[in-house]
């Protein structure tokens, strides 16, 4: 509904409202009103007729009592008049022969008459003190309902006119408040569709203008910052360049042999050091063009394939198109050989071979810590990134929250300042001077609805500076996820951390899930790296997220599960995507193992969450899937830091 619609519907529920509580109290005051004047006039005609008839009664003049009652019933208003003696002799008596039948019983009020339709009335006849007999009289009500039937006519008419006019009103009030709020919405949409630095026309000189010119310094604010966003792609992309060609010499300096190959199992690249840790195979491109040709050619110089840590041969068929990611193999000089295979984002496999005889423990370690610091810098890098942005967002944000509250406190101000005049108005008509003025003045007020003002007004200041809050609130998350207060091991509180990952890569599940938060709020601080388990808890929701994209369009769930285990903390991350199939569930956390699309996923997530929660913090990680349902991602860790190996499950 607009906000349009919603100003004119507001309008007229209030004008239905009132025209209702008008019309209601005007009938009771005319029903009111015209009851008192028939119990009146009824009451004084019975007096008037016992004192015309007094004389006739006291004398027993039959005659000239039936010629007054005979006159007294040709009023329309009268049903019957009967006179009756202290002993109850009726003497005369005229007019309806059914009210005449009828049993007179003296009413006290029209609600009482309602029972037979008639008001009856009774007046003693009294000569001089004493009581010689009464008169009766009934009057009929009908008069009385038809003359509020139709004032109840005439009153919803004039009120079913003034809504239609109210309505008309309504709408071109309307139309004229929401015009600048028009302008902000295609501007908005503007600048969602690239258009950065538009500029909207800015109208009036009210509440709505000063927002429209906060727009346009913002407008322009992103313009400037997308040229500098612009110009560090193309520096980046320059980088890039020179990156790949210092790569490729890097690749050819290294003291590892390194071979490169495409999807078809085609050598497209190789470095010297490979052709230093097979002496006497002969590499040239066009002799050993394949991968099969490769795994020929060293066929004799290689005595075990596969070795396990001890050097005991592993007696398993080998294929290097299909060898696992990481190998021992020993040569027939006994050299040990440390074998990488590792698949492209681009489709091909690396092969880095490593002559780790013995270093080869060590150099695996080494390994691990260049991951490790690849991550970190990844984490720096973008650590950096989000100081800047939070930087650049936080000066606006700051000046809009500001100037919200300085238009929230001058609405309330102003709407003091006409509680003030009202109550100045009330006492001017109390003292029924400056009546012209007050009237003038009230027309205007109610003209421009500023009962309604009173309330919308304040409800959209509110509104949008909860909205300005709410961006400050990413911010901060961003700039604590990115640079947590903690770089070696302190207390963390995990509910935190999940709050703030979630908020910081909202983007990426929003779409995809709605996100349930069942967490224990008397979960226990555990010592540990803050920064890193922030990439744990990142990377969890984002599989979780990618996982629900894969199942279909549909909207799934993820929940984000906290408990008190022992002497340890239990995380549970549980989506409802596509599931895990048993034949990769043990593979779920080698480095560079991915199911994702190429250009999706490196394989480097999980192996790093796997890293962090067992190797830094001495925990354990698990999961339990079901193809088609979806997957739950366990997560023990002590609240007190341990060594690896005494992690308990």
């Amino acid at each position: 509904m607009s906000f349009r619609l919603k100003t004119v519907l507001g309008i007229a529920g209030i004008e239905i409202i009132l025209l209702s509580i008008l019309i209601v109290s005007s009938l009771h005051y005319l029903r009111i009103s015209n009851e008192q004047q028939l119990m009146d006039w009824a009451r004084t005609t019975a007096k008037l007729v016992a004192t015309m008839t007094s004389d006739a009664v006291v004398a027993m003049d039959i005659d000239r009592i039936d010629v007054l009652i005979n006159q007294t019933i040709k009023d329309p208003g009268i049903d019957f008049v009967r006179v009756r003696l202290s002993n109850g002799t009726v003497v005369s008596e005229s007019g309806n022969p059914s009210a005449l039948r009828a049993l007179f019983a003296q009413d006290s009020s029209i609600a009482s008459a309602n029972r037979d339709g008639r008001l009856d009335v009774r007046h003693p006849i009294n000569v001089g003190g004493k009581e010689f007999g009464r008169i009766e009289i009934g009057f009929g009500i009908g008069a009385l309902d038809l003359i509020l039937r139709d004032a109840r006519q005439w009153m919803l008419s004039l009120a079913g006119l003034e809504i239609v006019l109210v309505g008309i009103f309504g709408l071109i009030f309307g139309r004229i408040l929401t015009r600048q709020l028009v302008e902000l919405q295609k501007g908005a949409q503007r600048l969602a569709d690239g258009d950065l630095g538009h500029a909207i026309v800015i109208r009036g000189n009210d509440e709505l203008s000063e927002t429209a010119k906060s727009f346009n310094q913002m407008s322009r604010g992103l313009a400037v910052y997308a040229g500098e966003l612009e110009t560090a792609k193309e520096s980046a992309e320059a980088g890039r360049d020179r990156a790949e060609s210092v790569l490729h010499d890097g690749i050819q300096s290294l003291s590892q042999g390194v071979m490169i190959v495409n999807e078809d199992g085609a050598i497209v690249l190789k470095n010297t050091a490979l052709d230093r840790l097979y002496p006497d195979v002969k590499f040239s491109l066009p002799n050993i063009g394949t991968l099969d040709a490769f795994q020929e050619a060293v066929a004799p110089f290689v005595d075990q394939w596969r070795i396990d840590n001890e050097g005991r041969p592993i007696d398993e068929p080998f294929d290097y198109k299909c060898a696992p990611e990481r190998w021992l193999s020993r040569l027939t000089n006994g050299r040990r050989v440390l074998h990488t295979r590792r698949p492209m984002i681009s489709g091909g496999t690396v092969f880095v071979e490593t002559d780790v005889s013995p270093i080869y423990e060590a150099q695996e370690k080494i390994l691990q810590l260049e991951r490790e610091l690849m991550q970190s810098q990844k984490m720096e890098a973008l650590g950096t990134l989000a100081g800047g942005i939070a930087h650049e967002i936080n000066t606006p944000i700051q000046y809009i929250g500001d100037n919200l509250r300085f238009l929230e406190e001058s609405t309330r101000d102003l709407l003091a300042v006409l509680d003030v005049y009202k109550n100045l108005s009330n006492e001017a008509k109390a003292q029924n001077v400056l009546i012209d003025q007050v009237e003038v003045c009230e027309n205007e007020i109610e003209e421009k609805d500023v009962e309604f003002l009173r309330e919308e007004a304040i409800q959209a200041a509110e509104q949008s500076i909860d909205g300005v809050k709410q961006v400050s609130d990413i911010v901060l998350a961003m700039k604590e996820f990115s640079h947590p207060a903690h770089k070696d091991a302190a207390p963390v509180d995990l509910n935190r951390v999940l709050e703030r990952s979630s908020v910081v890569c909202k983007s990426e599940w929003r779409q995809a899930a709605e996100l349930i938060f069942d967490i224990d709020e008397s979960l226990p601080a555990i010592t540990g790296h803050e920064g890193a388990l922030n990439q744990v808890v990142l990377n969890l929701i984002v599989n979780a997220a990618h996982a629900i994209q894969y199942k279909g369009p549909e909207m799934g769930t993820i929940t984000l599960r906290t408990r008190h285990d022992g002497e340890s903390v239990r995380l549970e991350v549980e989506d409802s995507g596509t599931g895990i199939s048993e034949n990769i569930r043990d593979r779920i956390f080698e480095p560079f193992f991915t199911t994702k699309d190429v250009g999706r996923g490196t394989g480097q997530g999980l192996a790093l969450v796997h890293d962090i929660v067992v190797n830094k913090h001495g925990g354990w990680i698990g999961l339990d899937s079901s193809v088609g349902i979806g997957t739950t991602v366990i997560v023990k860790l002590p609240i007190k830091k341990q060594d690896p190996e005494a992690a308990a499950i």
